[in-house]
């Protein structure tokens, strides 16, 4: 989520921690006449939307990876509509509107929907990250709630075979869209992005 450790902001439920971190024991196999990415000992939860998604531990506890999204929790939190920062609703529960910080402008046109990979923010938690989060210190935020959202992508690392067989990667966090099956075969998804629907500028 940053860069640095910041002094204020509470520790965000989709940051990731160093003990979480796990083996990927990547391999392709042949499904349908096609290579696909795998793991050795794969199990059928791990796939979503089409392709592989990345193992991760759920502990929450030890060193915390400010600069790191923690994939299951990130994707929960899209799923879900979780707050980025405590991992609770962030559906208002008298407008059934969802409660979103976005860090790139929009050019005044909030009529066009919009693709995001950072999960939404419960009105209770705006103020906090806007202020104690580095990121949306550098960069002009945007405040809006929106009606509702559809996964669209997702971000991934692509990996082929190198000469000797081994998985390499070959791409780093690039977004393929969910209708690009090709692609997916060979990706490992990280983040779930998600298109936003009926956005609006929340004032003051």
């Amino acid at each position: 989520m940053t860069s640095a450790a910041p002094t204020q902001l509470r520790k965000p439920y989709v940051t990731s921690y160093a003990e979480e971190n796990l083996d990927l024991p990547l391999a392709f196999e042949w499904v349908d006449g096609m290579s696909r990415l795998t793991y050795r000992d794969a199990l059928p939860l791990e796939w979503m939307f089409g392709v592989l998604w990345a193992r991760c531990g759920t502990a929450r506890e030890g060193r915390i990876q400010w600069n790191l999204v923690h994939t299951l929790r990130q994707r929960r939190c899209m799923m879900q509509g979780l707050c980025r920062v405590c991992g609770k609703s962030a559906i208002d529960p008298d407008t059934g509107r969802i409660s979103w910080i976005l860090t790139s402008a929009l050019a005044g046109d909030f009529r066009s929907p919009w693709p995001t990979a950072h999960p939404p923010t419960c009105k209770a938690h705006v103020a906090e990250a806007l202020t104690a989060c580095p990121k949306l210190r550098r960069e002009p935020p945007v405040v809006c709630t929106v009606s509702d959202y559809t996964p669209v992508a997702v971000l991934v690392n692509l990996y082929g075979a190198d000469d000797g067989g081994r998985v390499v990667e070959i791409r780093h966090q690039i977004p393929v869209n969910l209708n690009d099956r090709h692609l997916l075969k060979q990706a490992l998804a990280t983040q779930l992005i998600v298109r936003l629907e009926d956005l609006q500028p929340v004032q003051g």
